[in-house]
C-alpha cells in the first residue's frame, strides 16, 4: 500500500514538474492557454490515476454484506425489544392483577402470559392466579381479567395452593 502511495505521489510530482518546464518554455498567447489546459488535463489524470485500479465489484460485495448484516442487526435488536415490551407488560399485567385483587381484599399472586396481536402489540391471553380463592373470588378476579384485560375465560387458571408462583 505504502508503496503504491509513493508511487502515485512520485507521478503527481513528475508530472507538476513536467507541466512547470512546459509551462515556462510556451510562448505567451492562445498557445501558452492551450497549452496550460493540456497541463491541466494530464494532471488531473495523475491525480486520478488510482480510480482506474478499484475493485468496483469487491467495494460492491463488502457494501452488500454490509447492509445485510446491518439488517440481521436490526432484526436482532427489534426481537431483544419485542421480548423486553412483552416481559415488561406481562409483569405489570400481573401486579395490575394482584393490586386490583388487593383492593377487594383477596389475596393472591398472579403470573401472566402475552403474545403478539394483529398490530405487533402484546395482548394477554394466559392468566394464572394462584392463592386461597373462593368461588365468589374467582367470579370477581373472572370478570376483572375479562373485562379489564381481555384475558377470556378460557385463558384464566386459578391455582388454591398457597404456594407464590413466579
Amino acid at each position: 500500500m505504502m508503496a503504491g502511495l509513493r508511487g502515485w505521489l512520485l507521478g503527481i510530482i513528475s508530472v507538476s514538474l513536467l507541466c512547470a518546464l512546459a509551462d515556462a518554455l510556451m510562448p505567451p498567447g492562445a498557445v501558452k492557454r492551450v497549452g496550460q489546459f493540456i497541463c491541466g488535463l494530464v494532471m488531473l489524470a495523475a491525480v486520478l490515476s488510482p480510480l482506474s485500479g478499484l475493485d468496483m465489484e469487491g467495494g460492491q460485495r463488502w457494501l452488500d454484506g454490509w447492509f445485510s448484516s446491518l439488517e440481521d442487526r436490526e432484526a436482532e435488536l427489534r426481537e431483544q425489544t419485542d421480548q423486553t415490551m412483552k416481559g415488561i407488560i406481562e409483569t405489570e399485567c400481573a401486579a395490575y392483577i394482584v393490586d386490583k385483587a388487593a383492593s377487594f381484599g383477596i389475596p393472591c399472586s398472579a403470573r401472566v402470559e402475552c403474545q403478539a396481536g394483529e398490530e405487533g402489540t402484546f395482548l394477554p391471553v394466559r392468566a394464572q392466579v394462584t392463592g386461597p380463592l373462593t368461588q365468589g373470588q374467582r367470579d370477581q378476579l373472572a370478570r376483572i381479567l375479562e373485562e379489564d384485560l381481555g384475558i377470556p375465560k378460557a385463558g384464566q387458571r386459578y391455582d388454591d395452593s398457597e404456594e407464590e408462583t413466579p
